[in-house]
């Protein structure tokens, strides 16, 4: 049968018109296992299989007219445009091969293979013909292998059973580790491979070892320089005839993403010759399945119309059944059934059941044009056209005499197998029914064969419905034909059963033991060598196996690097004599050897020398091993070094010492040292004279046992802390004293904590001092704020008398101004102005005072606008004495917004008055100093003298006549106590005719990233 559309069929389909002919495909791609589809020319679904319809999970009627991009992707649809645009320009109708995933209704994507033919009618593309083949358990299989691989606590033992080479290679493509495989797959020394750049192993070793070399090493090192995956890669290996044979490889390589090798690659070779056997193999399979739908001579595929006479006839039926075409169409299809199976009108339901079900299928015997007979497995599908009236039957026949033979030969062998299993053997049907029960299976099960034969296997144990692996064994054995097995513990039989199911078309055979002493015996020899193992390879141990009468079988690697000796010349020997031991006490160890011989355990401690002339010591035993009887088969001698640990011994003792020498003179407390034990194992110090505890008591005694409940309840966290490696303090009161005790670990030249120390310190006068001082502290606030309540009632007081003498000299001068002489004005001016700088004077006290206590809370302030402000109300001061003030970019700061006010108008005050009359030139700016803002006030007039640069600050302190320069000496102070209370300081630089420079410090705020 050709592809293309104007090929022949007429020897198939008879004349039928194409809707005929389209409803009879279909009925014959649903006889056939795998997936087949029909798309027109546009690449809609014309026809699906049932096959396909299951695999997409969509519905007949969600596929027919939909593009084939339903299930494809766009670039998977593409590149199958592509390909069969070649094909057709080159007029090429044969088969082409497309690995692609296939997207399911649900969503999930499923690894098909499709192989498409192109339908051409006189060169003109007319849609595509395709079977579809899903490779889900294929894929499933290989991520199987490759999670495995990826597990880093198997990977060795999982590579060897898989038979996988891999080369691990960091960051620079250095190789870091390669496995066994590599050495057999390219006859190469791993040991040299290690270190070497892997571009450079590529180019000089390996890619000379491959059929296509320069597409091996294309393929490998292009996929360093773009930091990409490789996976499914094929190539071939040439054999050289000797180091290494011809095999097929599939190269994978991965980046590294994390772990000792993030940044490097991992690459994997995969032996892939059985696959390339298997697909060789699958390909005939496949050539021949081509050669059943075009030429069909293996199967038998003809149509019946509706009364089931034959109206078409193919190859494959004429070579079956023996009849030529013209010989039988227009015949009834009974012709080809036996006379019983016609009496039995077997033809007859056969399209019933066809009708009915949508598909008929039965095997039987069948009868060729000559008379002879062969066992034939048929179907029988039903053909509707579009409004579903039927229009026939295609029947498919197959002849499987040859199969039914060999059946027929295996049940008879299988008989004779059966009687002769002397394991326990059962078997079930397909309900689970006994139909077969040896005699060791009725023992074990402890039931006879009569009690088990056709009783259901759930019904004779119902238990067994409840255990998930056994039920879940029979089942999936039977579903999905595939032997499976168990091993569990079995209450009802009080066994552990091993068990192996073997299923078939009619039930399961079942072979079962009761393993239970030989798993005992297996999982105690597994933990004995174990043990063992772990003992011989651990690098810290010495190790020697010995026979009963002290011969050396072995002696590990460990104990070999101290004795700096040849093994194999040692086995044989008698163990007293080998390099491990000493002259002096090699009579001992001939002792111990034959202590050992005789069942008993000795332990030993005893100090060698190397070769190297080094001392150490070792601390072992003598193990004696025994058979099931008890003899002594064997012993094992096993040692530690414990040089370092005597070492460290010697030290805490030294350590202790000068410990307990330091301890006895602390004056004014007392130390303890501790164990993990929480056990002292020192205590001493002057301060036990104060307390009711005897320190020569109280050392070995456990800590919960000196102290009392309460003072135990304090201190027992601190101490269990220092074991944990964590310093603390702890206040208490204790004996009538109040005390500080701190804990402090004790580590040994590893850093590990092995003991701990307390200090206590009696620190009883010093809290009465501090407690004193607070009182102190108390009491100066409280004085302070009583002068802060005086000066704010005597400015309040004082205020009165001069607003009084102020007015009443005022009110003279306005009346008796004509009687006044030019003294007595000068007076009364004197007068007045004398009241009015008392005044003066006591509002800067009473400001002075209440900085502390009327300040308002400090808060992120912005400089800028205070000194906005500033500028502001002196307008007048800078217009008269035309002064230039240039302001810098200022910060934020924490702080009071009024008083920094207050003194920013001072010092700018002070930076316009003291000139020598020049217009003043002044200047503000900041600088950031850590947690801090320094801002500086910058003035170029008359300067002030360097002794007198702290006095200014002073309260009163005035520099200058009031008839030179006006203020009240309180200005410079205010703003010192301030600048104070924001935890600030302030200072001046200053030189005389030069100029001064007047610095503060506020806090920044903490938000501020200036």
């Amino acid at each position: 049968m050709g592809t293309r559309a104007d090929a022949d069929d007429e020897a198939f389909w008879g004349d039928a018109d194409d809707d005929v002919a389209l409803h009879r495909y279909r009925t014959l791609v649903d006889a056939i296992d795998d997936g087949i589809y029909q798309l027109d020319a546009e690449g809609r679904f014309v026809a699906v299989n049932d096959v396909v319809v299951e695999t997409t999970g969509y519905t007949r009627d969600d596929l027919l007219g939909e593009h084939v991009s339903l299930v494809l992707a766009d670039a998977d649809v593409r590149r199958m445009e592509r390909e069969l645009e070649g094909r057709i320009e080159a007029n090429d109708d044969a088969v082409a091969t497309v690995d692609l995933d296939v997207r399911t209704a649900d969503g999930e994507t499923r690894p098909c293979e499709l192989r498409v033919t192109p339908l051409l009618t006189d060169g003109e593309f007319r849609g595509t013909i395709g079977v579809a083949r899903d490779c889900t358990e294929v894929y499933r299989q290989r991520e199987a292998l490759s999670s495995a691989v990826a597990s880093a606590e198997s990977i060795t033992s999982i590579i060897d059973e898989a038979d996988v080479g891999v080369v691990v290679l960091d960051e620079a493509c250095t190789v870091e580790w390669a496995d066994e495989t590599i050495e057999r797959y390219f006859d190469l020394d791993r040991g040299a491979l290690i270190g070497r750049d892997n571009r450079a192993v590529v180019d000089d070793a390996l890619k000379h070892r491959f059929s296509d070399a320069d597409s091996f090493a294309t393929t490998v090192l292009s996929s360093y320089n773009a930091d990409r995956y490789v996976d499914r890669f094929e190539c071939r290996v040439v054999g050289d005839g000797d180091g290494y044979e011809d095999r097929w490889l599939r190269y994978q390589s991965k980046p590294i993403g994390s772990g000792e090798f993030a940044g490097g690659r991992v690459e994997f070779y995969y032996d892939i010759s059985d696959q390339k056997e298997s697909e060789a193999d699958l390909r005939e399979s496949e050539d021949a399945f081509r050669s059943l739908a075009d030429a069909v001579e293996e199967y038998a595929i003809f149509r019946l119309d509706t009364a089931g006479n034959v109206v078409s006839w193919n190859k494959g039926a004429r070579e079956i059944k023996g009849y030529g075409r013209e010989e039988i169409l227009g015949d009834h299809f009974s012709t080809f059934y036996t006379e019983n199976d016609r009496a039995a009108a077997v033809p007859e339901r056969n399209l019933e059941r066809a009708l009915e079900e949508g598909s008929a299928e039965d095997e039987g015997w069948r009868v060729r044009k000559d008379g002879t007979r062969f066992w034939a497995s048929v179907t029988i599908t039903p053909i509707r056209d579009d409004d579903g009236s039927h229009q026939g039957y295609l029947k498919v026949t197959r002849d499987m005499t040859d199969r039914w033979e060999r059946e027929q030969e295996l049940e008879i062998e299988l008989e004779r197998i059966l009687g002769r299993i002397s394991d326990a053997f059962y078997a079930v049907d397909d309900e689970f029914r006994f139909t077969h029960v040896n005699d060791r299976a009725a023992e074990l099960l402890q039931r006879s064969e009569a009690e088990l034969l056709g009783k259901q296997l759930w019904e004779v144990f119902p238990d067994l419905h409840e255990i998930d692996a056994v039920w879940d064994a029979f089942h999936t054995a039977l579903e999905t034909q595939e032997p499976t097995s168990y091993e569990l513990y079995y209450d009802t039989l009080d066994f552990r059963v091993e068990a192996n199911l073997y299923p078939s078309e009619t039930g399961i055979s079942v072979y079962f033991q009761d393993v239970t002493e030989r798993r005992e015996r297996e999982r105690e020899l597994e933990r004995t060598e174990r043990r063992f193992e772990a003992i011989f390879e651990d690098p810290n141990i010495l190790v020697g196996l010995l026979e009963p009468d002290g011969t050396v079988i072995d002696i590990n690697g460990t104990a070999m690097e101290y004795v700096d000796a040849d093994l194999e010349a040692l086995i044989g020997d008698h163990f007293c004599e080998t390099p491990w031991w000493d002259e002096s006490v090699r009579a001992v160890v001939r002792e111990w050897t034959d202590r050992a011989a005789a069942g008993e355990y000795v332990n030993f401690e005893v100090d060698l020398t190397r070769p190297n002339g080094a001392g150490y010591t070792l601390d072992g035993v003598f193990r004696p091993v025994t058979n099931d009887e008890g003899d002594v088969v064997s012993i094992v001698v096993s040692a530690r070094d414990i040089t370092e640990r005597k070492k460290r011994e010697r030290e805490l003792e030294e350590s202790e010492q000068r410990y307990r020498t330091l301890a006895e003179h602390f004056p004014n407390g007392v130390v303890t040292l501790f164990d993990h034990d929480l056990e002292y194992t020192l205590a001493a110090g002057q301060g036990f004279d104060k307390i009711p505890v005897d320190p020569a008591e109280a050392e070995g005694e456990h800590f919960d046992d000196v102290w009392p409940t309460e003072t135990n309840r304090t201190l027992k966290p601190a101490l269990q802390a220092a074991l944990e490696g964590e310093e603390r303090s702890v206040e208490l009161e204790y004996a009538g004293r109040e005390w500080v005790v701190y804990t402090v670990p004790i580590t040994d030249s590893r850093g590990d904590v092995f003991a701990g120390v307390t200090m206590a310190h009696d620190i009883t006068e010093r809290k009465q001092y501090q407690r004193q001082l607070e009182e102190t502290i108390e009491r100066l606030e409280e004085s302070n704020k009583r002068l802060e309540q005086f000066a704010y009632a005597a400015s309040h007081d004082l205020q009165e008398p001069l607003r009084m003498i102020s007015s009443y000299l005022q009110l003279i001068e306005s009346r008796y101004a004509e009687d006044l002489d030019a003294d007595g004005e000068e007076f009364i001016d004197y007068a007045v102005d004398g009241a009015e700088r008392m005044r003066d004077m006591i509002e800067g006290l009473l400001a002075y005072s209440r900085v502390e206590t009327q300040g308002n809370p400090l808060e992120p302030v912005a400089l800028e606008s205070v000194l906005e402000s500033v500028v502001a109300d002196l307008h007048l001061r800078i217009e008269e004495t035309d002064a230039d003030v240039e302001i810098a970019d200022l910060p934020r700061v924490e702080g009071d917004a009024s008083q920094l006010r207050q003194v920013f108008q001072n010092l700018l005050s002070n930076a316009i008055e003291y000139t020598d009359g020049e217009p003043p030139r002044i200047s503000v700016d900041a600088e950031r100093r850590g947690s801090e803002w320094t801002i500086s006030v910058h003035d170029e007039g008359i300067g002030i003298e360097p002794d007198d640069q702290d006095r200014v600050f002073e309260v009163f302190q005035r520099l200058h006549s009031r008839e030179n320069y006006s203020g009240t000496g309180i200005g410079l102070a205010l703003c010192q106590r301030i600048i104070e209370r924001h935890g600030g300081e302030i200072w001046v630089d200053s030189e005389p005719g030069v100029g001064s420079t007047f610095s503060l410090t506020l806090p920044a705020v903490a938000t501020d990233s200036r």
